[in-house]
């Protein structure tokens, strides 16, 4: 079957050069967040940037697949459909979290941006999921590598391992850090915490404690139990924390249905770092959220009670124990964890995991991006 995928791919490359009989238009941009399914992520705020400082100047095309409000420059196309193929082989730039198709034939005149969807380097992606070297997918791998001109890092641990897992080579990564994390570290004049509460009905007063697993399973078959403790984690964050507590629940968007009886359902909420700025404490189990909520050296805690087995069936690129967090098997353990916590230790234990890791955070990833845009523009402007 897979055999199959593998000329299927070949065969689509081939037919799809017939579109590079229309020109590359270097002003458009083709923009693509969780294949499709949302507008949000690294290419929400690269496109925020420049809609804001360069205005009027670019031609924008979100792949997406709700109805979306219109907006000024842009063109909304679905995923797998022949517009969305045909413009994203005639946009100058391309900007994805997730890569592009394999059967798309990217042109050498076309710059394609990974931003990648998380950072750190925590449970294992790609090519080191698979387990035989001769399988299919492996080619197919290399085949969405090779078409990658930039990938996005925001540590040296990360660019280490995902050049192997993506297969792209290290002197495509640029190392700036993710531009969804850039007011994570200086802030935002925006009232980000009043549009959260806002959104959720809640009390200014209340705290937040966001609960945003991974999922398990493959995509397409994705799936998460929930089997936190949700009253007695609340109970453990007024001991340990005083005040009132709301508990939110936010699935992985590969996993279509969870129970979310007990808590807010923040599935639906457009910006996950808005939720990590405005949140009080965080649990998550082998996110790369880790890294992301990290930049903020607010509480968090990890709890993975099927963590033997994860290990076994998928393991790790880094140490858990290094990992910015505590971890949690039993909801017994988180409950101790969160009485027991000491902000002194948690801001040593994250910037160990920083140091570790290799940091490379700069606050400053999306200008660097634009400028790496601009800069790709004006070659081929004079070639």
């Amino acid at each position: 079957m897979r055999r199959i995928k593998l000329w299927t791919v070949y065969f689509l490359r081939f037919i799809l050069k017939a579109v590079y009989i229309v020109p590359v238009k270097k002003r458009r941009i083709y923009l693509s967040s969780n294949r499709g399914t949302s507008i949000s992520c690294n290419p929400w705020y690269i496109f925020e940037y420049m809609r804001e400082k360069y205005p009027h100047t670019f031609e924008y095309i979100w792949e997406y697949d709700k109805e979306a409000d219109p907006m000024e420059d842009v063109k909304y196309v679905k995923p797998h459909t022949a517009a969305s193929v045909f413009y994203m082989l005639t946009s100058g730039i391309i900007i994805s979290n997730d890569g592009i198709g394999s059967f798309i034939p990217k042109r050498k005149s076309q710059c394609f941006i990974n931003t990648w969807h998380g950072g750190g380097a925590y449970k294992r992606v790609g090519g080191d999921t698979i387990q035989d070297p001769k399988d299919p997918e492996v080619i197919i791998n290399r085949i969405c590598g090779g078409q990658t001109d930039v990938f996005l890092s925001g540590c040296k641990k990360f660019t280490e391992v995902m050049h192997i897992a993506k297969a792209v080579p290290t002197e495509r990564f640029l190392e700036c850090g993710m531009p969804r994390n850039d007011f994570l570290i200086h802030g935002t004049d925006k009232d980000v915490k009043g549009k959260v509460y806002r959104y959720f009905g809640l009390d200014p007063e209340t705290k937040i404690v966001l609960f945003a697993p991974t999922y398990r399973g493959v995509e397409g078959n994705a799936n998460f139990d929930l089997e936190i403790d949700i009253k007695g984690c609340i109970e453990a964050l007024k001991k340990r924390f005083g005040g009132e507590w709301v508990f939110l629940m936010r699935k992985h968007h590969f996993v279509e249905h969870v129970d979310t009886e007990g808590c807010i359902d923040a599935g639906d909420y457009p910006d996950m770092q808005e939720l990590l700025y405005t949140v009080d404490v965080f649990i998550t189990d082998y996110s790369s959220t880790i890294w992301d909520y990290s930049l903020t050296y607010k509480p968090g805690f990890l709890f993975a009670p099927d963590f033997d087995q994860y290990e076994s069936e998928r393991n790790f690129y880094s140490d858990p124990e290094t990992w910015a967090f505590p971890i949690a098997k039993t909801n017994q353990e988180l409950q101790k964890l969160i009485l027991d916590y000491d902000d002194d230790k948690n801001r040593e234990k994250i910037e160990t995991h920083h140091e570790l890791l290799g940091d490379m955070e700069s606050g400053h990833a999306t200008e660097t991006v634009v400028r790496t845009i601009r800069n790709f523009l004006v070659k081929e402007r004079n070639r």
